[in-house]
């Protein structure tokens, strides 16, 4: 009976969704993610809320608009406080096509008093499953990697 719940144990950690764990390119590309195609990036992600992780350990919620501005608000992990609470999160972005993935780039639109910064560069954006990653990169396999999820 042990010997039974414990390879179900290890079956159940074996078959945990693999986008959970995705931290590089290369292991989200192994877990089987696909380049996000301009238009389906504009069907699936624009005039969506958005929510994730940033690289500093904070979390993001943000909306592309078909405006091509990005909109939204931010944590970050070394300002978390009832003083700080959460910052507005400001940019623009457009569309560029390369290998038919879209590639929105985000450049701050420089607001004052920000705690959360996009820093300006293109990022690659891929789908796996029902979430979505980007990174810096679609050929560096261990390029960072960060998810984010639709808000329901």
């Amino acid at each position: 009976m042990l010997v039974t719940r414990m390879w179900l144990l290890a079956g159940a950690i074996w078959w945990t969704p693999a986008a959970l764990a995705q931290t590089t390119l290369g292991a989200l590309l192994d877990a089987g993610a696909k380049p996000l195609p301009a238009a389906q990036f504009k069907e699936e992600v624009v005039q969506r809320t958005l929510v994730g992780p940033t690289s500093t350990g904070g979390s993001m919620e943000v909306i592309y608009a078909m405006s091509g501005t990005i909109q939204g608000r931010g944590t970050s992990d070394t300002h978390r406080s009832a003083v700080w609470g959460s910052a507005p999160v400001s940019g623009d972005w457009t569309p560029t096509k390369r290998a038919g993935s879209a590639r929105p780039c985000a450049c701050p639109a420089g607001r004052a008093g920000s705690i959360v910064v996009l820093p300006s560069r293109c990022q690659y954006w891929f789908k796996l499953d029902d979430k979505y990653f980007f990174a810096d990169s679609d050929t560096d396999r261990s390029a960072k990697v960060l998810s984010r999820t639709i808000k329901q």
